[in-house]
């Protein structure tokens, strides 16, 4: 079920999907919106309630508090939708919503009862995007060349023809700015979202010091977000588990929603 909720001047899209008792925020991939979780709602409703948030600049979201969206709003806005002071939930966050999951953790862990990961960002420093939203000559070229992006489409040819770059990488890059409206969103998108930075070590340290349990999932020819990132976040924490299924980055489907599910489980292996 789709809702809509007033926060500062801007009008926040959300979904609500099951009735069970187990509270649970999404957090959807980049360009995709609330609505994508829906998937999980057969196998999930009995047990969980999914409460599913249009991120800024993305679904039915309008977003009118500038290019800045922080860990507070969110918070704020989680709260506004489940008014229950001290009350405990899971987070589950695909791809640039493992990114804001897990950046959650570190700034309000107390609670929190566990994290779903399905090949997240956030496991591997992203130089690009950070010069690019964090730096004001990096920023004024991002901006130059989201409205001139010749010089771009010929670099990702370039170092993809000379192996610098895999194919999948070059796919997934000009699938998102061949087109100049997907160029704008990709500038407010990345620019509302740039504060969300998890910080590893310190996350290894809250879910010992709060044992939260975060259990991650990914594909195995997945070439932009890899198991491996995974494994090097795990190491030897036991509170850290890893799964990989034979597929790419796109898990959010219908067939793979048993296993996405599994992830709230906290003995999902």
């Amino acid at each position: 079920m789709k809702e809509v909720l007033q926060y500062k001047s801007s009008q926040i899209a959300y979904y609500t999907y099951g009735t069970g008792k187990e509270m649970v925020f999404c957090f959807h991939g980049y360009g995709l919106t609330g609505e994508s979780f829906s998937i999980l709602q057969p196998v999930l409703a009995a047990d969980y309630t999914l409460v599913c948030i249009d991120f800024p600049f993305h679904g039915t979201t309008n977003w009118q508090e500038g290019l800045t969206f922080s860990d507070e709003d969110l918070w704020e806005i989680m709260y506004q939708i489940n008014p229950i002071p001290n009350a405990s939930f899971s987070l589950m966050g695909y791809s640039m919503g493992g990114r804001i999951a897990l950046h959650l953790l570190q700034k309000f862990p107390q609670q929190i009862k566990l994290v779903a990961l399905v090949a997240p960002d956030g496991l591997k420093f992203n130089g690009w995007q950070e010069i690019a939203t964090r730096t004001v000559i990096g920023n004024q070229l991002f901006s130059y060349t989201m409205r001139h992006p010749g010089w771009l489409f010929a670099l990702i040819k370039i170092a993809s023809f000379l192996k610098i770059i895999n194919r999948s990488i070059e796919i997934f890059t000009l699938l998102y700015i061949s087109e100049e409206q997907e160029r704008q969103l990709l500038y407010k998108r990345w620019g509302a979202m740039k504060n969300f930075k998890p910080r590893l070590n310190e996350i290894r340290k809250l879910i010992n010091q709060y044992k939260i349990p975060i259990n991650l999932l990914f594909g195995a020819y997945d070439k932009v977000i890899t198991t491996s990132q995974g494994v090097a976040f795990k190491k030897k924490e036991p509170l850290i588990s890893v799964k990989e299924l034979k597929c790419g980055h796109q898990l959010i489907k219908e067939k793979y929603a048993a296993e996405v599910a599994m992830l709230l489980w906290k003995n999902f292996m």
